[in-house]
């Protein structure tokens, strides 16, 4: 058997109750980068008020997963790596942010991060997804996303 991406990768999704992101922000849980080369955001807008954008899509470090001494890894601001001027502002829009493990501050103690979203004015429904995946991992193994469990479930056709 090949490859399995449940091996090599983990992924953290933004919380399902805050979804409408109108007149605020909502983020992932911190994550630790050790042992992953990679993290990957897709950020897709569902029924989203015309008269809104996303305001904020970033990635952002810290020194442990609590968030201490967070720092941006990417910007959303105008010219940023995000770039405000031009945001996704529909329907089905979507934003992909990927970095390597080696763009953290590693020097500095950053090996953590986050995904975050958000809209500055809430003129109506702004729903949003997003989740993050962190995936090369160094010593793959079974049920890296933690173990399988009744509410926790791995399924493999081939078995």
């Amino acid at each position: 058997m090949g490859q399995r991406l449940s091996e090599y990768a983990s992924f953290a999704i933004q919380s399902p109750s805050a979804t409408d992101v109108g007149g605020t922000t909502a983020a992932t849980a911190y994550v630790g980068m050790a042992n992953y080369s990679r993290v990957c955001m897709y950020t897709e807008l569902g029924t989203w008020n015309g008269g809104d954008d996303l305001d904020h899509c970033r990635l952002e470090q810290a020194t442990d997963t609590g968030g201490t001494s967070m720092k941006e890894l990417t910007s959303d601001a105008s010219g940023g790596n995000y770039d405000t001027d031009s945001p996704v502002d529909a329907d089905g829009d979507f934003v992909i942010i990927e970095a390597r493990a080696e763009d953290l501050d590693v020097d500095s103690g950053f090996d953590s991060l986050r995904g975050v979203v958000g809209e500055d004015g809430n003129t109506g429904t702004d729903d949003v997804m997003a989740i993050l995946v962190r995936y090369g991992y160094a010593y793959p193994q079974k049920e890296l996303q933690g173990a399988a469990s009744g509410s926790q479930v791995y399924v493999d056709p081939g078995t």
